[in-house]
Formats: structure tokens, sequence, C-alpha cells
């Protein structure tokens, strides 16, 4: 008599056990779930065809893409009407020699409606022979930029009139609230898209009650 009582007391330790597990599970999942869905989750990402962003790695030295110091150039993004509490600049460059004596200077910078000029950004910060995101926060004064478009433009090798430094860009990558970003390297595959990141996260939640249940059974 005294083990069947145990063994009954068990059999409910566990069954209330399971049920704390299943609603944490899903409390996750919502949580999470709430979290996806408050945020912007949006990028928009320029590069080739656009301008002279590099379609492959095999084309990285080449011309017109391994620019100079008077082949400047500039890009525009596409307007972004959802709202958002912040905003960065990612743009991916080839071979950026920044820092040192007589380093390589790239500035980037935005167009800014309200005062009909140019604001930098700041210069390119990436890799030497490698592919590398600079990223620039963007002040709340290029919202507007961004809701209608935001302009952007790199002066190439700043410092220097005559052919010195050289850089090659394969994206330009606007972001808000801080979604995730592509790979840097030119022709790579998308980033997921927010819904599939939302079904993701409350897919983990269904998993670990679905556990629960067959463990029941």
């Amino acid at each position: 008599m005294l083990n069947l009582q145990k063994r009954n007391l068990n059999l409910w330790r566990n069954e209330k056990m399971k049920k704390i597990l299943t609603c944490m599970a899903v409390g996750l999942g919502l949580t999470l779930g709430a979290g996806l869905a408050s945020a912007a989750f949006i990028t928009d990402t320029v590069q080739y065809n656009t301008g002279f962003f590099v379609p492959d790695q095999a084309s990285t030295y080449s011309s017109p893409y391994y620019r100079w110091y008077n082949e400047d150039w500039g890009w525009t993004h596409n307007a972004i009407a959802s709202s958002f509490n912040s905003a960065t600049l990612n743009i991916s460059a080839w071979d950026v020699d920044a820092g040192g004596y007589d380093g390589e200077v790239d500035v980037i910078s935005a167009w800014d409606t309200d005062t009909a000029s140019w604001m930098e950004l700041g210069s390119l910060q990436g890799l030497n022979g490698d592919w590398g995101y600079t990223t620039f926060v963007l002040s709340s004064a290029l919202y507007n930029e961004i809701a209608e478009g935001l302009q952007v433009s790199i002066d190439i090798d700043s410092t220097h009139d005559y052919d010195y430094w050289a850089v090659a860009l394969s994206k330009s990558v606007l972001a808000l609230d801080g979604a995730t970003l592509p790979d840097p390297d030119p022709g790579t595959d998308p980033v997921p898209e927010p819904a599939t990141m939302l079904l993701f996260g409350t897919g983990l939640a269904g998993l670990a009650g679905a556990r629960a249940r067959r463990k029941k059974a």
C-alpha cells in the first residue's frame, strides 16, 4: 500500500513538472515572437546591377569596379516607409588599407535635404585583401531621407590627387533596428525574411509542447 502511494505521488509530480515545462516553453515562444514582431528587421541592399558594385569575386580587381581617387561615385537606397527606432548604413568594401602612415581614406557621405548638402559619415575601415563591412550609425537628422530614399556617395582616396589607393564595393546595406546583415561577399544568398524568423521562434515552443504531450501519452 505504501509503495502504491509513493508511485502515485511520483506520477503526480511528473505530470505537474511536464505542465510547468510546457507553459515555460510556450511563454518563451510568445515572448520571442512578440519581440520579433515589434522590431522592424528591415534591410535595403544596393548591389550589382547598380552603379559600380562588384558582381562577383573574379571581377574585384577589374575596371570599372576597382576604382581610384578620380572615380568617385554614388547610389540611392529604396525609400522605406516603415517606422523604426535606429538605422545603420553598412558598406562592404574590398582591400581597404586604412590606418598607418598615409593610409587609405575613402569618405562616405549621405545627402541631407534639410541643409541641401552632403553629411560626412566617416571613412571605410575595412580589411586589406578581404571583404568587410564598415558600419555607420545614422543620426535622426537623416530619418526623413531614409523614408524618401537615402542618397550615398564615396570619395575614394580623398587624401591623394593621383592613383595611390583603390577600392571596390560589393554592397551597401541600410539596416533598421539591428536587422541582420547579409554576407559581405558579392553574390551571396539573401537574409531570411522576418516572418521566417518569427515562425522559427514560435515553432520551438510548439515542438517542446508536442514532446511533452507524446511523453504523457
